[in-house]
């Protein structure tokens, strides 16, 4: 089954990563029902999460395509900071925050995945792009079948660009 969703050509993130500074920064936008932080840059060593923890009230939703590097010190502060956080919601989680909740136990917290990033290549002519894949609607129930796209260059299929039994395994935390 073919289906169409967001994608981030790999030559446009890597021309982004290159113009926006590594620090981490995040905008904030509240409304009644949640508060909806997005984050952009690196998580390391630099990161502070204190002003940012003291903002936030009720529910939360982290919008985190804009995360390009966890180091192993970022990771700590994350842990530290979503350790304490009660309603939690990541959504477009990049590539790089997949890595750190498929390798590290507790990344994730008490949060719920929504959305994430995946690498696709494509069969024919090598085009690399992330695709925008939704828990919900990409794995029904307890499904781990990567979900199947047509290359917009030369339509032939495109795949996952990981082991799917590897990128995927966040989803059975």
């Amino acid at each position: 089954m073919m289906m169409t969703t967001t994608t981030r050509d790999a030559t446009v993130v890597d021309t982004y990563a290159k113009l926006e500074p590594a620090a981490l920064s995040w905008h904030i936008d509240e409304s009644p029902s949640a508060t909806t932080v997005e984050l952009s840059g690196e998580i390391d060593e630099t990161a502070d999460f204190a002003g940012l923890r003291r903002r936030l009230r009720g529910p939360v939703v982290f919008v985190l395509a804009g995360v390009r590097r966890v180091n192993s010190c970022g990771v700590r502060e994350w842990i530290e900071f979503v350790r304490g956080l009660d309603s939690v919601t990541f959504v477009a989680c990049s590539t790089a925050f997949v890595a750190q909740l498929n390798t590290i136990y507790n990344f994730r917290g008490p949060a719920k995945v929504r959305s994430f990033f995946a690498p696709y290549r494509c069969t024919r002519c090598g085009r690399e792009e992330e695709k925008l894949l939704l828990v919900a609607t990409h794995f029904p129930g307890r499904s781990r079948k990567p979900p199947e796209f047509g290359c917009d260059r030369c339509s032939a299929p495109m795949e996952l660009d990981d082991v799917p039994v590897r990128y995927l395994s966040f989803l059975d935390g």
